[in-house]
């Protein structure tokens, strides 16, 4: 059953959080070094987001090097290597169309994925979300676990929202976009509020259910 979103869980995502600095010092990495041409950016990058975010690349099906060799000799590499810089470049200026312009949001992530997955040779799915969102924090929405949960008790059935037109995509990264951007829509027509992807991702972890313990590293 739907929990219905109410105006004190907005005033929850607009206020501020003892997490917000933290974050800030990664939105200001990501601002200060925005491109993957430079070794010692992308593994500062990667690796404080994924650490922060209990995302890390290092995880990996056959981890025969060390970390930091992998690190250095691998990631830092394939990054810079990669079309990543082109693919952010190719991203709208701003949302005007959301359900229109969110497949591009979408392929930049399964690109990043796929990317990652060369890299590990697993799914990356919640890191390459993160990741893009820091670089992008406007467009790109926060996935986890605990989000997933939040959206479903949050949002309708996925039939009876909008779809994106994505030509290609994660599809649970998908279904994730899609109610974080009915939530989004919701909240500004019935409270008349904007919200950003980060606000949006305080309301989904405040609708998941609460349990003993989780893998994924507090945010909000």
């Amino acid at each position: 059953m739907t929990v219905p979103i109410t105006r004190a869980d907005v005033n929850y995502a607009l206020q501020p959080s003892p997490w917000d600095l933290g974050n800030e010092v990664l939105y200001a990495l990501c601002r200060d070094y925005p491109r993957h041409d430079r070794e010692d950016a992308i593994i500062a990058k990667v690796w404080l987001i994924g650490r922060s975010y209990a995302a890390a690349i290092e995880r990996r099906r056959d981890p025969r090097e060390s970390s930091d060799d992998f690190y250095d000799k691998v990631v830092a590499r394939k990054l810079r290597e990669s079309r990543l810089d082109q693919w952010l470049s190719s991203l709208p200026d701003r949302m005007a169309d959301p359900w229109r312009q969110l497949g591009q949001v979408v392929a930049v992530h399964k690109r990043l994925i796929d990317l990652f997955a060369v890299i590990t040779d697993l799914e990356k799915r919640s890191l390459a979300s993160k990741y893009l969102h820091f670089h992008r924090p406007d467009l790109f929405f926060l996935y986890d676990s605990r989000a997933t949960a939040g959206a479903r008790n949050a949002v309708p059935l996925l039939g009876r929202i909008p779809r994106a037109q994505a030509a290609e995509a994660d599809p649970e990264y998908l279904k994730l976009v899609r109610r974080c951007q009915w939530i989004a829509d919701e909240v500004a027509e019935r409270f008349d509020t904007v919200l950003t992807p980060r606000q949006v991702d305080k309301i989904l972890l405040r609708m998941a259910p609460r349990t003993r313990s989780t893998p994924d590293a507090p945010r909000v």
